[in-house]
């Protein structure tokens, strides 16, 4: 019983000290800061897309959004507000390549993946990142964080929301009503 025993602490021993190995391994996939962006809904200002050769972008007065380009449509409160809820709370969970040849096959190269680029009152940079779909994980992204080599996945599917549709953003707002109290001269 004594030398079952001895083996068995030393078979434990051994399990103890390859999980730590492993555990040592495993952190190196993963990101230092899991946050893509680390900033506030009342920080961005305006909202650059771009995929191949189709771009949006849209515009924060500081009361209410507005597609450039378009005055025929009134942007979508509950599409702003899904966007900013996804997009800003998305996070890293794990690095799928240090490779930029491999960036078109994550859909993360210039041409495969869509740039979204958030800006801040004076137009300047708040955040930048290529978002593509991943293959692997309908429930994820593959995104690559400005000029950063390396490709990582999401917790979240955040690429949907890259549309460059001005319909996907805005639609025709109702007719206005007319006023009761006008009074009609004849």
């Amino acid at each position: 019983m004594g030398k079952n025993m001895k083996w068995l602490l030393i078979a434990l021993g051994v399990l103890v000290v390859l999980f730590g190995v492993n555990t040592i391994q495993q952190n190196k996939f993963t990101s230092k800061s899991d946050d893509v962006f680390n900033l506030d809904r009342s920080d961005v200002f305006q909202i650059n897309i771009a995929q191949g050769k189709d771009s949006i972008s849209l515009s924060f007065n500081g009361e209410s959004w507005a597609i450039d380009g378009n005055d025929t449509l009134q942007v979508k409160v509950n599409t702003m507000d899904q966007f900013f809820e996804s997009v800003l709370n998305v996070k890293r969970t794990s690095l799928i390549s240090k490779n930029a040849e491999k960036w078109d096959k994550f859909n993360v190269g210039d041409s495969t993946g869509s740039l979204l680029v958030l800006k801040d009152h004076n137009s300047e940079s708040l955040g930048r990142i290529t978002v593509g779909r991943s293959g692997a994980e309908w429930s994820a992204s593959n995104i690559r964080v400005g000029d950063e080599v390396e490709v990582y996945q999401t917790n979240d599917n955040i690429a949907w929301q890259l549309n460059t549709s001005p319909t996907y953003w805005g639609e025709v707002p109702p007719p206005l009503k007319p006023d009761s109290t006008a009074v009609d001269s004849l």
